[in-house]
């Protein structure tokens, strides 16, 4: 029976390992860090240490190495248990270090007991050769490797979600089911990169037809397809037939589609099904770059496709929403989990690299924020439309029909609260998407043209008073929206007021650049609120005032990408004013928070 320490910051790692030694009889210790396992070692001398690589405070490698510098404990036997271990320079680093096992996580319980007897069996003194200056070099090198490998992988992560997102948000305001199914073909194609999607399902009204979407092929492919496609035929009717997906290569011999689809290597396919019906497939044809698709890849796909065939199936509104905000939840947690893996590492590391991981951070942060405020804003309407409709149903078998008409009053208005909601998500996207095209305009005529869009035909002249306005370095119609957004904001605080209702819109000196001000007579905000100003659906003043929560937010998204700044100050009944500064210069500022107001 030996005593065995082993070090790993994450405790389930830990007692793993701990459970798989008292099984085979041996003793334990732990410890969460190199700093603290060396303090262990020096105290209770063990007899084999098994050792993570990434760890806070100290890592594996500078733990092995002040261990072998005291003469005490220099001989201890090692062994690294790490999923970090992929890079040959990493090897080289372990065996300077004098440790010759390594275990890759994730390992089979009978491995781990083999190297561990074989290393307490071991009669042999490990052997060291360290240069101080070399080994610093490679360590620096080997972490640096890794983090740039994690880096990538959250890039990925990232990518992934901004689709997910863009794609729940188009679903959830599609009502033509066969729309949707387009767009269920152009969203797997985006999810997975991959060159050509071909999605195939029977139509709803019981007959024969096939509906088909494709993206990647040309026209020419496209007609050919049609012409010759058999829904039930090849290896697309046995996945539609079995409901199990497929990752196959034209290389295998095995495989092969039927004719019409163009020349292809490497292909995914999912089956387009509900709970009790299949109604067709999704194919996808070599990658972008990797030519051939991950396992990853496959499971994505299949669960798209699965949210397809509910979809198409009921067009249940509530379940697309639901089930795309668990995915991005899922998400989101995984994400934090990789930035503060990232986080502990990138301590060790240089300041350029500390840098680029904020700016990362930065962009994790915004998408959480804006996944959240989807989740939540959307959750409350939806869960209205399914309560008012389970009430109607219990007054309709009593045959109550007044009772059922007001329920059903209820749904129709919280369906449309939702219809609002969805569109101003979808602007409030497209303020990120749309070209930057800056140039020196002119703010008088943009501020005219934008008030303009708020006069109401035939209608009173708005309270508005334009004072002489400068020269702006700006994209004149993403101006324009700002200057929208912010007078329609004031005129209706504004209109609440016990006095006339009066708007300003003017410049602040001649500072460069220009500080342009929209200042009303409103109810105004409480200054110590004013950070939730330009949050998602934060509305200060509750539904006391119509609007969807997400102005303020365009407006704060565009100037950020102008490399500008916008801020509010206002007293509780004595109006509010903003100020909008779009920058010196062409700044495409897309990262960052997602903040909204009223």
């Amino acid at each position: 029976m030996a005593l065995v320490l082993v070090v790993d910051d994450q405790a389930p790692n830990r007692a793993l390992v701990v459970t798989l030694l008292r099984y085979a009889g041996h003793r334990s210790l732990e410890a969460a860090d190199g700093q603290l396992a060396l303090a262990l070692v020096r105290e209770h001398a063990p007899e084999l240490v098994i050792c993570d690589l990434l760890m806070p405070t100290m890592d594996g490698y500078e733990f092995v190495r002040q261990l072998r510098l005291e003469p005490a404990i220099a001989a201890t036997h090692i062994i690294f248990y790490t999923a970090t271990f992929m890079e040959r320079e990493a090897r080289a680093l372990a065996d300077a270090c004098g440790v010759n096992h390594v275990l890759v996580k994730p390992c089979e319980p009978e491995e781990i007991l083999r190297v561990v007897a074989e290393a307490l069996s071991s009669h042999q003194t490990p052997a060291i050769a360290l240069d101080a200056e070399s080994f610093d070099r490679e360590h620096l090198r080997v972490l640096t490797n890794k983090l740039a490998l994690k880096v990538e992988e959250l890039e990925h992560t990232n990518h992934r979600m901004s689709a997910l997102t863009d794609l729940s948000l188009q679903l959830a305001s599609e009502r033509d089911p066969y729309e949707l199914l387009n767009k269920v073909c152009r969203g797997a194609r985006g999810l997975t990169g991959a060159r050509r999607s071909v999605l195939a399902a029977r139509y709803k009204n019981g007959t024969t037809t096939t509906h088909l979407a494709t993206w990647g092929l040309t026209q020419d492919e496209t007609t050919q397809l049609r012409a010759q496609l058999d829904l039930g035929a090849g290896l697309p009717g046995q996945v539609m037939e079995d409901g199990r997906s497929r990752r196959f290569s034209f290389e295998d011999g095995q495989t092969q589609l039927p004719p019409g689809f163009p020349p292809w290597q490497h292909g995914l396919l999912a089956p387009i099904v509900s709970l009790h019906h299949s109604y067709g497939w999704i194919l996808l044809l070599d990658k972008l770059g990797d030519g051939e698709f991950s396992a990853q890849d496959l499971d994505l796909l299949a669960i798209h496709a699965a949210q397809a065939g509910r979809i198409y199936e009921n067009g249940s509104l509530y379940k697309r929403v639901q089930h795309t905000a668990e995915q991005l939840e899922l998400e989101v947690v995984e994400r934090k989990a990789a930035a503060a893996k990232l986080r502990i590492a990138n301590e060790t590391l240089e300041l350029r690299v500390q840098e680029r991981t904020a700016q990362l951070h930065e962009i994790i942060d915004g998408l959480e924020s804006f996944t959240r405020s989807v989740s939540h804003d959307l959750r409350g309407p939806l869960g209205g439309i399914a309560g008012a409709a389970r009430l109607a149903r219990g007054f309709v078998a009593q045959q109550r029909h007044d009772k059922v008409d007001q329920f059903l009053e209820v749904i129709a208005d919280q369906a449309e609260q939702t219809g609002r909601m969805v569109e101003s998500l979808l602007v409030l996207a497209r303020s990120s998407d749309v070209q930057l095209r800056r140039q020196t305009v002119d703010a008088g005529p943009v501020v005219q043209t934008a008030l303009g869009l708020l006069q109401l035909p035939d209608a009173l002249p708005l309270p508005v008073c334009i004072e002489a306005l400068p020269q702006i370095d700006a994209d004149p119609d993403l101006a324009q929206q700002v200057f929208f957004n912010l007078i329609g904001n004031a005129l209706k605080f504004a209109s609440a007021s016990a006095q006339p209702a009066s708007v300003v819109i003017g410049v602040v000196g001649d500072q460069q650049p220009p500080v342009l001000f929209v200042r009303d007579n409103g109810v105004g905000f409480d200054p110590s609120q004013a950070d939730r100003l330009f949050k998602p659906f934060h509305r200060l003043h509750g539904a006391q005032f119509a609007g969807s929560g997400v102005g303020l937010s365009i407006v704060k998204r565009i100037v950020d990408r102008h490399g500008g700044r916008v801020w509010a100050e206002s007293l509780p009944g004595q109006g509010a004013t903003f100020y909008v500064s779009f920058g010196p210069q062409a700044v495409d500022a897309n990262a960052g928070e997602l903040p909204a107001g009223d």
